[in-house]
């Protein structure tokens, strides 16, 4: 018993050590993990397995350390190794899909967010469907022409912008010595950035490739720089992470934006720091315009939508106005970064509006003082991975982007966007088979007033040397701007069947054109109305030339939904509808006991052609105002037009019950499916994707502005 006893104590003498190295291992690769030490992070965790081979965490924080230096391949390699374990991390699924998309793999990355919608419906719906997005854009002809701009080298390059003729960017490139290193013998291996410029287009290369900053000036942490109109001053990005993976994540904190003057070569001297970095959050990206009068820029500080956003800051009086968050209809819940403005489009990186991978670039045009719904630059521009920094070469329409997709010559490399005809486009677009589709409805009418800020009215710069010595800022309340704007649906590619269609009648709409939207009456809501039956209406009130007060009614919604009916120069206010008589009938007793004595019941034919849906009793949104007005007065709204038939039951509810409440609205012989519940344009394009890719491909996003539908037009 004693030799036992023993034998175990020096076991356990044995392993304890093992043990606590194993902990210490872990805890260390903890660290290194909050620290951004991706690369320490690894070994660590690596090295706490070997003591612990049941460490689910040390497999899952290796794979997001991965993730995080943007090492998709060897992320998915790590995420597998658990993925049919219970008790996973909450957003074990969602990181997971995240690295698939990025890896092109669509519909294993759209399996992980349907998982994740357990945790996060939201989220999960949403990435979901941007899988969806990005087969159908991928399907899609290239916008631009691509070249790999030949400077690039095979560590990373990024961030260029245009100095007078020539490129300026940023590089971890290690090809080139600086005189220092030459002279000393060594490798100056600098752990940070250097900026270097080169000629533009695809001619340059390593003869015409330089140093921007001399040895002196140079301190490996400016990631990005933007010079004003005149090339005078400039706005520069400095960060003390040496992270050449280029990882963009929401918690960064030592990012600052700072200004300097510049000489004749691009170089920048006599820094100062912008007014309103923030500390303990990240600042930076800038986009200088208007020969350095408004400063586009990107902060995750605290007030925005989530993680990254992008922000205006105006020069006025001398000094920086408090930064303007540019508003829902760009920011999102995700990061939106590198802006730049180019005319009246402004051009970023997001990922999180529905795009083909990681971070996709799109653009927002202004017109009058408001931003647009931001459109994707589409498949080209857009690969799987990550595609950011835009910039536009002074002079031209040919687009320069950093991207790290396959094919490149290092991590992240930059590419030149030469434009392709609009011509070109069409004619390489496949024409399919004729088929039987439902109508396509005109674009017309603008949208309603959008509620970003954008450029407003700013003061001249006396002087530039005004913008570098700026002293204390000045917080002023601004007012937003807003305007109507015109934005187009993007074309859809789908597989999938298009909606049934009443083949006799499809020569006749061939030759009868489109339906317009404006001035369709809203016939039902929640429901189809298909039948020409006869059901129950209570009448409340017959009015001749005249609107009507709809304020004595509202209340009468808990028993049915209210309609105007037309008859000649009347307009009768219906209460209904009932398919018992006895049911009409108990309801008009109530109805007489609130104070409406003259009310009775008629029957009438349901016909969603003479009938006009006013208050919907399911609908919750409704916005009482003193006045009938054309259609449904519940505000301003963004929808879902499906498709325009002659016949309501070609209509397949069941197809697209499940993506949000179907109304049905009426335009002489035509009737519109729409569907609706969205709280913003981007819930309504989420439901049009999916719409579109179950045979609705002609679908679009719409506003409803007070009862009247209109197309949002793209640019």
């Amino acid at each position: 018993m004693l030799y036992t006893t023993r034998r175990l104590l020096i076991a356990c003498a044995l392993i304890l050590p093992f043990l606590a190295s194993g902990q210490r291992y872990f805890q260390k690769a903890e660290k290194q993990f909050e620290l951004k030490a991706y690369d320490l992070a690894v070994a660590n965790y690596k090295l706490a397995l070997e003591n612990k081979e049941d460490c689910t965490n040390c497999v899952y924080k290796i794979g997001e350390s991965y993730r995080l230096q943007n090492k998709s391949l060897e992320a998915a390699i790590w995420y597998r190794k658990i993925a049919d374990q219970d008790n996973l991390p909450s957003d074990f699924h969602v990181n997971y899909g995240l690295v698939m998309k990025k890896m092109g793999q669509f519909d294993k990355a759209q399996d992980h967010f349907v998982k994740h919608q357990l945790v996060d419906p939201l989220i999960g719906q949403h990435y979901a469907l941007s899988c969806d997005f990005a087969k159908m854009e991928l399907g899609q002809p290239h916008k631009y022409e691509l070249a790999l701009y030949k400077g690039s080298s095979r560590d990373s390059d990024y961030g260029s912008v245009f100095h007078k003729d020539k490129v300026v960017f940023s590089s971890f490139r290690k090809d080139m010595l600086r005189e220092l290193a030459k002279n000393e013998g060594s490798s100056l291996n600098p752990l940070g950035p250097q900026l270097f410029t080169a000629s533009t287009g695809t001619e340059a290369s390593l003869d015409n490739l330089n140093f921007l900053r001399s040895d002196a000036d140079e301190t490996f942490d400016v990631t990005n720089v933007s010079y004003a109109s005149t090339g005078k001053f400039c706005a520069f990005t400095k960060s003390n992470y040496a992270r050449t993976g280029m990882e963009i994540i929401g918690d960064d904190d030592d990012m600052h934006i700072y200004f300097a003057k510049v000489d004749q070569e691009g170089n920048f001297y006599e820094e100062i720091p912008f007014d309103y970095n923030e500390v303990g959050y990240a600042t930076g990206f800038p986009s200088l315009s208007f020969d350095g009068k408004a400063l586009y820029f990107s902060s995750n500080r605290p007030g925005g939508s989530g993680g990254y956003d992008l922000y205006v800051s105006y020069f006025k009086n001398g000094e920086w106005s408090y930064p303007e968050n540019l508003g829902g209809e760009i920011n999102t819940t995700g990061n939106e970064i590198t802006p730049f403005l180019h005319n009246s489009s402004l051009y970023f990186a997001s990922d999180y509006h529905h795009g083909i991978g990681g971070f996709d670039i799109f653009e927002s045009t202004v017109e009058a003082g408001a931003w647009s719904i931001p459109s994707n630059t589409g498949n080209g521009v857009n690969s799987p991975e990550d595609d950011f920094y835009p910039s536009i070469q002074p002079g031209t329409d040919i687009m320069y982007f950093t991207s790290n997709r396959i094919g490149g010559r290092g991590n992240h490399d930059i590419y030149i966007g030469i434009p392709i005809q609009q011509e070109e486009i069409i004619a390489s677009v496949p024409q399919p088979e004729p088929v039987p589709t439902p109508v396509t409805l005109d674009v017309e009418n603008e949208t309603p007033k959008a509620t970003v800020v954008a450029h407003t009215e700013v003061e001249e710069v006396t002087t530039e040397e005004e913008v570098l010595t700026v002293e204390s800022p000045v917080v002023e309340t601004t007012t937003e701007t807003t305007t109507k704007t015109e934005v187009e649906s993007a074309p859809v590619v789908t597989n999938t069947p298009p909606a049934a269609v009443n083949l006799d009648e499809l020569e006749r709409k061939a030759s009868v054109g489109t339906v317009s939207l404006s001035d369709a009456k809203k016939v039902s809501y929640g429901e189809v109305v298909n039948t020409s039956g006869k059901v129950y209406f209570i009448q409340l009130a017959a009015l001749y030339h005249s609107s009507g007060n709809i304020m004595p009614y509202k209340n009468l919604i808990n028993y049915g939904s209210i309609y105007k009916l037309r008859r000649s120069n009347v307009t009768k206010i219906k209460l209904g509808y009932f398919f018992d008589e006895y049911e009409a009938n108990r309801v008009l007793s109530d109805v007489k006991n609130q104070g409406f004595g003259d009310a009775f019941i008629t029957q009438d034919p349901l016909d969603g052609g003479d009938m006009e849906l006013v208050i919907s009793k399911d609908d919750n949104s409704v916005n009482f105002s003193e006045e009938f007005q054309s259609g449904y007065t519940s505000g301003t709204q963004y929808k879902v037009r499906l498709a325009a038939y002659e016949d309501a039951v070609w209509f397949e509810v069941n197809k697209v019950k499940d993506l949000g409440v179907i109304e049905q609205w009426s335009k002489k012989d035509w009737t519109i499916f729409v569907l609706s519940g969205y709280r913003n344009f981007e819930e309504a394009e989420s439901a049009r994707i999916s719409a579109a890719n179950r045979g609705f491909a002609d679908a679009e996003v719409v506003v409803d502005r007070n009862g009247v539908l209109e197309t949002i037009k793209a640019h």
